[in-house]
């Protein structure tokens, strides 16, 4: 049963109790108890068929909960116009009807309704003081101070609970997102296992492979063709070793290294500095945050990765063109992009970013990507790569957690 349904029968006996103390008290007269329990009894009848049509989830569950909500809102404002209006002693429920807007409602509707709980809160105010008018002795200040709480006790239930409802949202949201990050680094580790082993078990037959030719070919000088042809394959067979030892050391690197502290923005331009001296061509325009970013990383896999990005970044662009790196911090988190101006990614690339041996180079071996993505990871921190708002290009961005 819905929570709101289950509250709503707790309403409808509370209000069955309260005829009495009413009706003792003078709140409700008796003239008005017919029309009293007529409301009780069509809000019974309305939870059973809410409670019939209460979709279990989907885009008409806020719908069914505003619907919902505005009903109980009118019977109890109706309930409290005929039982004293604002000076009935549970003119306090108007309380609860805001707290559920605020916890229960999204977006544009909460503060809708939060605004109609008051407008209704200010007819019965406002009913309350024409009474009051009529009556000898009536103290108005004390009447608008009545007044004055009870506005502040139904807009703050909304405000808090309204507030904390936004919190909620954003922590559920935070929730799902680290969940679906956690199945995906599950499924790249598990691949990359999977990869490294098989990886391990064809590296030694290979390069036995490897030897075995290299005696065959020093047999077989002076037989120029048949020579050419062995070159050929060895060529192959070097690049397929050189494959699997890469897979074997990325995996190595990223589930044995050990993390460090280290200062981010002093790592950065030293692994600038090598790379650039290792590319006198490149030309590299660097907006770098001169502000302490502690991080704790794996240092050699997060080099790695930075030699990398700037390396595809390079072969994204021709010869002249420049990459730019922006080191930066925003709250907890400190960013690092290598952006080119290039031909940017395609969607088939984008959708599989991480995965071992996906890339969009010819003589590309697809572990660069796959490295970042399980340095990062390891980190705590994240990898992504997106084209160019400007259509012109990508971005490769590290995230990674700051240390206090």
């Amino acid at each position: 049963m819905p929570g709101l349904i289950r509250f709503r029968w707790i309403a409808i006996v509370s209000m069955c109790l309260g005829i009495l103390p009413l009706l003792y008290w003078g709140f409700l007269p008796k003239r008005n108890i017919l029309y009293f329990i007529a409301v009780i009894v069509l809000l019974a009848l309305f939870n059973v068929i809410a409670q019939g049509l209460w979709p279990k989830e989907g885009p008409t569950r806020q719908k069914h909960i505003l619907i919902n909500l505005y009903i109980d809102l009118l019977a109890a404002a109706g309930l409290l116009f005929v039982s004293g209006s604002a000076n009935n002693p549970f003119i306090s429920i108007l309380c609860i009807h805001a707290f559920l807007g605020g916890m229960l409602l999204r977006q544009k509707t909460s503060p809708i309704f939060g605004l109609t709980v008051l407008g209704l809160l200010g007819i019965l105010q406002y009913e309350t003081y024409l009474d009051a008018q009529t009556t000898l002795g009536t103290d108005d200040s004390e009447l608008f101070l009545n007044f004055l709480s009870q506005w502040v006790l139904v807009g703050a239930s909304w405000f808090v609970s309204h507030y904390f409802s936004r919190l909620l949202a954003k922590n559920e949201e935070r929730i799902r997102v680290l969940q679906d990050r956690q199945h995906q680094a599950d499924r790249l580790k598990a691949l990359g296992a999977l990869t490294a082993g098989f990886s391990h078990q064809l590296a030694t037959p290979m390069n036995s492979l490897k030897l075995r030719m290299e005696r065959g070919l020093r047999k077989l000088e002076g037989i120029d063709t048949s020579r050419e042809e062995f070159e050929k394959a060895k060529v192959s067979l070097d690049e397929c070793v050189s494959v699997f030892e890469h897979m074997a050391s990325v995996f190595s690197r990223s589930s044995q290294a050990e993390l460090q502290n280290v200062e981010l923005e002093r790592l950065v331009p030293d692994l600038l500095k090598v790379w650039e001296k290792e590319n006198p061509t490149a030309v590299v325009e660097k907006m770098i945050m001169n502000e302490s970013m502690p991080c704790r990383l794996q240092v050699l896999s997060f080099s790695h990765t930075f030699f990398d990005l700037l390396n595809n970044a390079q072969e994204a662009l021709a010869d002249t063109a420049t990459v730019y790196l922006r080191l930066y911090k925003d709250n907890s988190w400190a960013y690092l992009e290598v952006t080119d101006r290039g031909t940017g990614l395609s969607e088939e690339i984008l959708s599989r970013l991480g995965e071992p041996f996906v890339t969009s180079k010819v003589d590309g071996n697809g572990l660069g990507l796959y490295s970042a993505s399980m340095m990062a990871q390891a980190s705590g921190g994240e990898f992504k790569i997106f084209n160019n708002s400007s259509g012109k290009g990508a971005t490769a961005q590290i995230r990674l957690p700051l240390e206090d």
